[in-house]
C-alpha cells in the first residue's frame, strides 16, 4: 500500500494482511481526494475506523495539520504508529485505542471539534448508521465542516433522519459509495446547491 499524492507521494505504509481488514481501495481513495481537494489543506482532521492510518495520512501528505486517528483493533496503534515513524509524522499524529462511538464521546467531552471527519467502518456492521447518528448528536463536527463516509453500496446514509449533518452528494464506485456529508448552519437550498457546487 503506497500514499497515492502530495509530500510523500508513492511511499510505502505498513498494512496487515488479513482477511479481517479491508482497506479503502487506491481507486476510492483518490476519487475521495479529488473531491475533497484542496479542503484538506491546513486542517486538523479525524480519521475514525483508521486501521492502518491510510487514509489520515495520505491527509497529512496532501497538507492536513493533524490527524487524530480512533481505531480499537489491537493492532492498529502499533501499525499506525509505524507509519507515523516511518513518515517523520510522529508530532502530527494522536491516536485514540477505543472503540469509534467512544472516541466521539470521549473527543467531545474534551471539547474537540473538526472541520473534516473521515468514517471508514467495517461493511455490513450497522456501523455507518450509529457512527452518523452520534456525530450528528455531538458538536464533533464543526460549523460546514465535512464528514466523509466510505460504505457498502446496500448500507445506505440514513440522511433523512439527521438534523445537523446533511448529505449532499453519493459517489459509487465497484461495490463502494463514497458519501458526503456537511454540518450546516443553515439547510435551506440555496446553500446546499452552493456546497454541491463546490464538490
Amino acid at each position: 500500500m503506497r500514499i497515492i499524492s502530495g509530500k510523500f507521494k508513492s511511499r510505502r505504509i505498513d498494512f496487515p494482511k488479513t482477511r479481517l481488514t479491508r482497506p479503502m481501495t487506491d481507486r476510492t481513495k483518490e476519487t475521495l481526494f479529488n473531491i475533497v481537494g484542496s479542503f484538506v489543506f491546513g486542517k486538523h482532521v479525524l480519521d475514525l475506523y483508521a486501521g492502518s492510518g491510510s487514509i489520515g495520512l495520505e491527509a497529512l501528505s496532501r497538507g492536513a495539520l493533524s490527524v487524530t486517528f480512533v481505531d480499537k483493533a489491537p493492532w492498529a496503534k502499533s501499525c499506525i504508529q509505524r507509519n507515523l515513524a516511518s513518515l517523520g509524522l510522529e508530532n502530527q499524529g494522536v491516536i485514540l485505542s477505543l472503540d469509534v462511538l467512544a472516541g466521539i464521546r470521549k473527543l467531545n467531552k474534551l471539547g474537540r471539534s473538526f472541520p473534516l471527519i473521515f468514517v471508514d467502518p467495517p461493511f455490513h456492521k450497522g456501523l455507518v448508521s450509529k457512527t452518523l447518528f452520534k456525530l450528528d448528536e455531538m458538536d464533533l463536527v464543526q460549523p460546514f465542516g465535512q464528514v466523509v463516509v466510505g460504505h457498502s453500496k446496500h448500507e445506505p446514509i440514513p440522511h433523512e433522519e439527521l438534523k445537523k449533518l446533511k448529505l449532499v452528494r453519493t459517489k459509487q464506485i465497484g461495490q463502494a459509495n463514497l458519501s458526503f456529508l456537511f454540518r450546516l448552519e443553515s439547510a435551506n437550498e440555496k446553500t446546499k446547491s452552493y456546497i454541491s457546487g463546490e464538490l
